[in-house]
């Protein structure tokens, strides 16, 4: 048994409201069948959202950040090391 998302948490929910008798099916990620008692059914199908794509700024940020920490700690790692070359005590 698969686990049920909010998508489909959120079917059930308004079909019951509207349908109280009618029993709800998932059949596929944008439709869903309903059975009322009697037999009868209907076929619903829903529209997805689109999934929001990131921005230029938001994936040249997304790459940028991590690349800015890394240098910073070159660059700690570097003073380091030239002190250790000049004979400083640490």
């Amino acid at each position: 048994m698969r686990a049920r998302t909010f998508t489909e948490h959120h079917i059930r929910a308004k079909v019951t409201v509207q349908y109280p008798d009618w029993r709800v099916d998932i059949a596929g990620p944008g439709t869903a069948v309903m059975t009322s008692i009697m037999g009868r059914r209907r076929l619903l199908t829903f529209r997805q959202r689109r999934r929001r794509r990131d921005g230029p700024i938001m994936r040249a940020a997304k790459r940028i950040v991590p690349a800015v920490i890394w240098l910073l700690g070159m660059w700690m790692a570097a003073i380091v090391v030239m002190l250790l070359a000049m004979g400083v005590r640490l």
